[in-house]
């Protein structure tokens, strides 16, 4: 097994599915200190609330208590004053002395009490509010605490059951490419691992020959990649399978191959470039969209960033790049009408790769077999477009053969 990791490194599916376990467990975890988070604030806020109401009782139990003071306060007050208006009547002075003085006496005992009262009266006011205040942080506190719940439950279910189809995924993945791997060949997968593992050499220019040795796939690295876009992808998962259906329809085999032929092909060759080129780099970018001067806009195939050490294309201008630079891509599969009927074409996706510090159109050797005349005037119109023509991709029969031969092969397995 450690051999096979060697080519696909098919150990990182189970190391994946190990890391999606534990972000799910941290991401329960998270949610549920989260939500006790939240519940600690609403116990918080009750608790106010229960402090505040039981402040507010005490404090109308003192306001009444400062109110009936004042009225007893006032109901002396009238006194005195009734008592004071009749000794005036009287007009005896020494009557009128005594409630006057009487007066005075009350009056300071009101002032107290109608201070207290108001003191009381305000302070009971005050607390009123804090209640209010509380009222509304308890009801704050439950409209989070019934959100978070609902989102947080919504949300690691939605969690877990993305992860629990992932993992599995993931696991056919694994199961799949083990399987495939031990029943090829060692001289396959020898073919096969010599290509993944290759890396530049340090210090030396990645030459030409270089490129056209690892664009020259052979069938065994051609398979094993539609094996590992198949078990991983599950669009062209789907489109293969779609396609192995409709194979089994008596009369659909001619049909079925020309699907094949256009669209498998092309997913192949795009992602035997990505495959060649990505370990030259740092990063690849792939269907960029660059808008033209025209108001119009072109996809760029593949970008490759940060080159680990210079590369040569070819001979002249505008066909190497210095360590650090980049590289476009586009990619063209076809017979040999096909790629001069898609020369326009061509050049305008060559404008997408401007700010590239080189840039080239891979293609199938098919070009090769062009006249003279219309194969030198396509690869003059593309050098002139800054994006040269490479015709090294197999040749278009070759990779049709590799694609069908790979549907029917998984056409024959299910059946």
């Amino acid at each position: 097994m450690s051999a096979n990791a060697n080519v696909f490194n098919i150990d990182v599916f189970l190391t994946t599915i190990r890391s999606l376990l534990s972000i799910e467990h941290e991401t329960k975890n998270k949610c549920a200190e989260g939500l006790n988070k939240a519940e600690n604030i609403l116990q918080q806020t009750q608790e106010e609330l229960k402090i505040s109401n039981g402040m507010l009782d005490v404090a109308r139990v003192i306001e009444a208590e400062k109110l009936a003071e004042q009225l007893a306060a006032d109901a002396k007050m009238a006194k005195a004053l009734a008592d004071e208006a009749a000794a005036i009547a009287s007009g005896n002075p020494i009557a009128i002395a005594a409630a006057s003085a009487e007066v005075a006496a009350v009056a300071p005992e009101l002032y107290r009490a109608t201070e207290e009262y108001n003191k009381a009266r305000e302070h009971r006011e005050r607390l009123e509010h804090r209640v209010e205040l509380a009222q509304r942080c308890v009801s704050i506190a439950e409209e989070m605490v019934n959100t978070l719940r609902l989102r947080f439950n919504y949300s690691q279910a939605k969690i877990s059951k993305d992860i629990l189809e992932g993992n599995g995924r993931l696991q056919n993945a694994y199961n799949d490419l083990s399987t495939y791997l031990s029943r090829i060949s060692s001289v396959a997968l020898k073919e096969i691992s010599d290509f993944y593992k290759w890396k530049p050499e340090e210090k030396k220019p990645v030459t030409p020959d270089v490129v056209h040795d690892r664009l020259n796939a052979s069938s065994n690295v051609n398979n094993s990649i539609l094996e590992y876009l198949y078990v991983t992808d599950p669009k062209f998962h789907f489109s293969v399978d779609r396609l192995c259906a409709q194979l089994k329809t008596p009369g659909n085999k001619a049909s079925v191959e020309i699907k094949i032929k256009k669209n498998i092909v092309g997913r192949l060759c795009e992602e035997l470039v990505i495959r060649s080129f990505s370990p030259m780099g740092e990063r690849v970018e792939t269907q960029g969209i660059y808008y033209l001067e025209n108001g119009t806009y072109t996809k760029a195939d593949m970008i490759l960033y940060g080159l680990k050490e210079p590369l040569i294309l070819g001979r002249g201008e505008g066909m190497a790049a210095p360590a650090g630079g980049n590289l476009g891509i586009e990619v063209k599969s076809g017979k040999k009408e096909y790629i001069f009927e898609q020369l326009t074409h061509m050049e305008k996706q060559a404008k997408g790769h401007s700010q590239c510090d080189i840039s080239c159109t891979v293609c199938s050797r098919d070009i090769k077999d062009l006249s003279p005349e219309k194969e030198q005037l396509l690869r003059t119109r593309l050098r002139e477009a800054g994006s040269p023509i490479l015709g090294m991709l197999p040749k278009k029969s070759e990779l049709d053969k590799d694609c069908i031969d790979f549907v029917k092969a998984k056409a024959d397995k299910n059946v």
